[in-house]
């Protein structure tokens, strides 16, 4: 597992990846959604949106709450095939890599994929950013500001790597070794 220490998390409250404004973002506005390969979706407002805008997004990641209390109703996401990952707040487990490397598999095959993560799936987009092909999107709730359209490309793709290699490693994880490589 990687953990988030402490001196990381003002870097991570950043939005990495053009920031659109507002409550209530209409996803349909977001140029970057249009032309990507994959999109997918991190957080459980923003993928029920995007869902409800007809964006059909490849790959949902939830955890079933949002702002980690309301519950969501997930019913509305369907026709997705459902994975399942643990993974603990302020963690990436290997457990959600592992899943998250799957969903994209799928996703590649033209399936939609829901994650549900047992737990928190903030960090996702950190591992779901490294997994994805070149010139996919994520889409991922900025608390009180808007909805982060990420754009996958070499420059964000070794952000990411930077930043989850300077997370505190905890106990061994082979699949976390083989996305950002090992001591």
């Amino acid at each position: 597992m990687l953990k988030l220490p402490e001196e990381l998390r003002a870097e991570l409250a950043k939005p990495h990846g053009k920031l659109y404004r507002g409550e209530n973002v209409d996803l349909k506005t977001i140029s970057e959604v249009r032309e990507c390969k994959l999109l997918a979706c991190v957080g459980d407002l923003v993928s029920l949106a995007a869902v409800k805008a007809s964006l059909n997004p490849d790959i949902v990641v939830v955890d079933g709450k949002t702002l980690r209390h309301e519950r969501i109703n997930l019913g509305a996401i369907s026709g997705y095939a459902f994975l399942e990952a643990e993974n603990p707040a302020g963690f990436i487990s290997c457990d959600l890599v592992k899943t998250l490397r799957s969903a994209v598999k799928m996703a590649e095959k033209n399936d939609k994929v829901c994650v549900l993560v047992r737990g928190e799936e903030d960090l996702a987009v950190m591992p779901l950013g490294l997994l994805l092909p070149y010139d996919s999107v994520i889409l991922y709730g900025q608390p009180a500001e808007g909805v982060v359209a990420l754009r996958i490309d070499r420059e964000k793709k070794l952000l990411i790597l930077d930043l989850m290699r300077k997370m505190e490693r905890v106990g061994e994880c082979e699949e976390i070794d083989e996305l950002i490589g090992g001591d």
